[in-house]
């Protein structure tokens, strides 16, 4: 299957290059053969993973480590502003424009990475998300796209329901 990069932006001002770094080398673990399929998102399309040639595989997006020097510029952002600023992505790019994830104020803390599907709903941009484990977030969004995205989504916030957890994603009812 040919798949492009996932985008991952970086919302929370404590996610550091280091814990970004064991993110990525955790996510990449669930196949030792995948290619790095998560983007770190700066704020210049310069950067992004350009689409291969015809019978090319997939670009590689960001292999650990990050450079020193990274510094997240959607620190503070929304989920929608990193939704909106993708779907302005040039045509050329390799990383999917619909399909996003990002790690927020909870992801430390849970071990999570947000699985983000952007939709038109009356002519307005909205996203629809929710945290799946870290060490699943690449394998999942190879697989997780489609009708799977709803069914994923509403497993999730049935078992916070049920556990008396809180529901950190946004949108649904999934079906």
């Amino acid at each position: 299957m040919n798949t492009p990069p996932f985008a991952l932006f970086v919302l929370d001002k404590d996610i550091n290059n280091e814990y970004i770094n064991k993110g990525l080398e955790s996510a990449h673990g669930w196949d030792s053969m995948a290619t790095w399929d998560l983007w770190v998102a700066t704020d210049s399309y310069d950067d992004m993973p350009k689409q291969s040639g015809d019978r090319q595989p997939p670009p590689e997006a960001t292999k650990p480590p990050l450079a020193d020097s990274y510094k997240s510029p959607w620190v503070g952002k929304t989920i929608e502003e990193c939704a909106k600023w993708l779907q302005a992505a040039p045509e050329d790019t390799a990383v999917l424009k619909d399909y996003f994830t990002a790690v927020n104020e909870f992801s430390k803390e849970d071990d999570t990475v947000l699985t983000c599907r952007v939709r038109v709903e009356d002519g307005d941009l909205k996203v629809d998300y929710y945290p799946l484990p870290t060490k699943e977030i690449a394998m999942m969004m190879l697989t997780n796209r489609g009708s799977y995205f709803d069914e994923r989504g509403s497993a999730y916030q049935s078992v916070m329901r049920r556990n008396g957890k809180p529901d950190r994603s946004q949108g649904g009812p999934f079906h």
